[in-house]
C-alpha cells in the first residue's frame, strides 16, 4: 500500500464514513484493509482529521463525534454523511471506467458482485455494454485470463515485456503470484527468473503472455517477497532521481514508472523515478511545468538541468526568429 494523496485520503474518509455508520462499531483493522488505509495513517487522520469537523455553521451540533474504544470504531452526529454523496455524471463514469478494468483484471466467475454493481451503475447513467465498453490499454483479454489462470494454477508464464527505462523488449520466464494496484496502475507480481528477484509488471507493458506447463518454483538464495506498504521495484534499469514537481504534474505518477512519491501539505510532490540518459530526461522535463527541479540525482545530471533546458528552448527561439 503505498502514501496516500491528500485527495485519495479525502476520498476514502468519505467513503468510510457511511459504511462505519452502517456496521456499528467495526474493527480499526478491518477499516483499514477494507479501504486500503494504511492503520496508523487511519487511527491518525479519524482523530485529528474527521473529529470535530462538520458543516456549516459549525455549530457543536453539527460536528462528527468519532470514538475508538477497544479497538472498534463508532461515527456519531454525521447523519447528512449517513448515505453516500449522489455522485454527477462525470464521477459516475469516472467509478465505471475504474470499475470495468477490475472487471477485465478479474475473471467474470470471480467478479459477480462487482459485475451486478457494474449493471446497476450503467443503469443509472443509461449506458451498456454496447454503448461503453473498455480494455487495459494494450493487453487483450485473453492475455489477463491467462495470468489468472497461472496465478490460479500455480503455473510459470513466459512473457515478453517492454521496459519503459530500457526502450527495449525482453521475454523472460516468471513464477506469478497475483495482480496488484499501485499508484493508478496494475501490476503483475512475480518472480522474475531473468532478475532473479521479485518483481512488478505493468500489464500494459506485457506484449504476450505463455502458460508453461511448468510448477512455479522459487529457488533459494532468489531474493525476498515484499509487502505493497514497502518500497518495491519495478523492471527497469538506469538512474534513480528525485524530481520536485508540482500538483497539476501529477498526470506522471500513471505515465511514467514511479518508484515512490511523497506530497507535502502546499501540494507539491517528489517523486523518485527511473531514468535511462539526460536526453530522455529532457524531454520529460520540457513536458512539466516551469516549477519542476531535480531534487537528488547522480554527479553526471546536473542539478540545473531544469535550467538548462530552459535555456536551450529560449536560444533555438531566438536563432529561428
Amino acid at each position: 500500500m503505498g502514501q496516500l494523496k491528500a485527495s485519495e485520503k479525502l476520498e476514502r474518509l468519505l467513503a468510510m464514513i457511511p459504511w462505519i455508520i452502517d456496521n456499528d462499531g467495526p474493527e480499526l483493522g478491518l477499516i483499514a484493509k477494507r479501504f486500503e488505509y494504511p492503520e496508523e495513517l487511519l487511527l491518525t487522520d479519524l482523530t485529528k482529521v474527521l473529529f470535530m469537523v462538520g458543516p456549516y455553521p459549525h455549530t457543536p451540533d453539527t460536528l462528527i463525534e468519532v470514538i475508538i474504544e477497544d479497538g472498534r470504531v463508532w461515527i456519531d452526529q454525521a447523519d447528512w454523511l449517513s448515505r453516500p454523496i449522489r455522485l454527477t455524471p462525470e464521477q459516475g463514469f469516472n467509478l465505471l471506467r475504474k470499475a470495468k478494468t477490475l472487471e477485465l483484471i478479474h475473471r467474470q466467475s470471480e467478479a459477480g458482485a462487482l459485475s451486478s454493481a457494474i449493471e446497476k451503475l450503467e443503469i443509472v447513467l443509461g449506458q451498456s455494454k454496447e454503448t461503453f465498453d473498455l480494455d487495459i490499454s494494450e493487453i487483450e483479454n485473453a492475455d489477463v485470463l491467462t495470468i489468472n489462470e497461472s496465478i490460479r494454477e500455480a503455473r510459470q508464464l513466459r512473457i515478453r515485456y517492454y521496459a519503459y527505462g530500457k526502450d527495449e523488449n525482453s521475454t523472460r520466464t516468471v513464477h506469478p503470484l497475483g495482480i496488484v494496484n499501485r499508484d493508478y496502475n496494475h501490476y503483475l507480481n512475480a518472480y522474475c527468473e531473468t532478475a532473479n528477484d521479485y518483481r512488478l509488471f505493468r500489464l500494459d507493458r506485457i506484449l504476450e503472455v505463455e502458460k508453461l506447463e511448468i510448477s512455479t518454483s522459487i529457488p533459494k538464495g532468489g531474493g525476498e517477497s515484499y509487502s505493497l506498504e514497502e518500497k518495491w521495484n519495478l523492471d527497469t534499469g538506469g538512474d534513480l532521481i528525485t524530481l520536485k514537481i508540482s500538483d497539476e504534474d501529477s498526470w506522471i505518477l500513471s505515465a511514467y514508472p514511479i518508484e515512490e512519491y511523497t506530497q507535502n501539505e502546499n501540494g507539491d510532490i517528489e517523486v523518485r523515478l527511473v531514468v535511462t540518459g539526460i536526453a530522455w530526461l529532457k524531454r520529460l522535463l520540457l513536458r512539466l511545468s516551469p516549477t519542476a527541479e531535480i531534487v537528488e540525482a547522480p554527479e553526471h545530471i546536473p542539478a540545473d538541468l531544469v535550467r538548462q533546458v530552459a535555456e536551450a528552448i529560449t536560444n533555438r527561439y531566438k536563432q529561428n526568429s
